[in-house]
């Protein structure tokens, strides 16, 4: 399962013996592991995509997973490199995606992340990752409809406020209730610099949302910073509108993610 060179680097990270190897099924971009030491320690290692992000992008995702771990929101990253990441096992339960308050804790989560300092995430560059994903197709696409799409996108990045920090992949998969009752965010591997628009709109799209609970979502968010007594950069009636046009780019970017890594074999 773990390749030679893969258990020599493990053997150096000072993690102990390890005496169990299970491969996490539900992982897509990445091939991911729990491992289990003498001391039924646990830790998660991850074979990283090399095709899926480029070095710089994983530099600044190691420094945006330990500064939401410094915020008490993920999991500490123990050592990493281009190639593997190993990380802190947190026990606890992935949200359920049936739970009654399934949309109010994700808001919850959007805002907590939004409160973190915009720091290391490279900007919003949609047209880029529309870009690279084409390079990376191995069939055919609506070219008059990609440059549509690619239009869109380079309006968006153009307007883009750039002060948040997005975690850009909140799906329901990356939300773990900790055995200590906190809620934990994983995965930050997408994290950008954008606004709140660019977070909500990718979490409605990634979790399969209609468009009355998208708008649910987008209500509660806003309901959640007026609790907090944050004050919005956009009104509500804005930030709803912006949603409207980053979904629409989501749900193509999805489709060639999927053309790109899912569904190629």
């Amino acid at each position: 399962m773990l390749s030679k060179s893969e258990i020599l680097w493990l053997s150096k990270k000072s993690i102990g013996d390890i005496i169990t190897v299970e491969q996490f099924t539900n992982a897509l971009t990445n091939d991911v592991f729990l491992i289990t030491n003498s001391e039924q320690i646990q830790f998660v290692f991850k074979r990283l995509n090399l095709d899926a992000r480029s070095d710089d992008d994983r530099q600044a995702e190691y420094l945006v997973q330990q500064l939401a771990c410094r915020h008490n929101l993920t999991a500490k990253v123990i050592a990493h490199n281009h190639r593997y990441k190993l990380q802190q096992y947190i026990i606890g339960e992935l949200l359920d995606c049936n739970a009654d308050n399934l949309i109010e804790i994700l808001a919850e989560q959007l805002v907590h992340i939004h409160q973190i300092p915009a720091l290391h995430a490279p900007k919003q560059r949609l047209a880029y990752e529309l870009r690279r994903l084409k390079k990376q197709l191995t069939v055919i696409i609506d070219e008059k409809y990609f440059q549509k799409m690619l239009e869109l996108a380079e309006q968006l990045d153009e307007n883009c406020e750039n002060d948040t920090l997005c975690h850009g992949d909140l799906s329901v998969n990356n939300v773990l209730l900790g055995k200590d009752r906190r809620w934990y965010v994983l995965d930050w591997e997408y994290a950008v610099i954008a606004c709140a628009a660019y977070d909500l709109a990718f979490c409605n799209c990634i979790n399969g949302f209609s468009e009355s609970k998208s708008k649910i979502l987008i209500n509660a968010y806003y309901s959640r910073l007026s609790l907090l007594k944050i004050t919005p950069l956009n009104s509500l009636q804005s930030l709803q509108k912006k949603c409207v046009l980053y979904s629409k780019l989501f749900i193509y970017i999805n489709k060639l993610w999927s053309l790109c890594f899912v569904e190629k074999d």
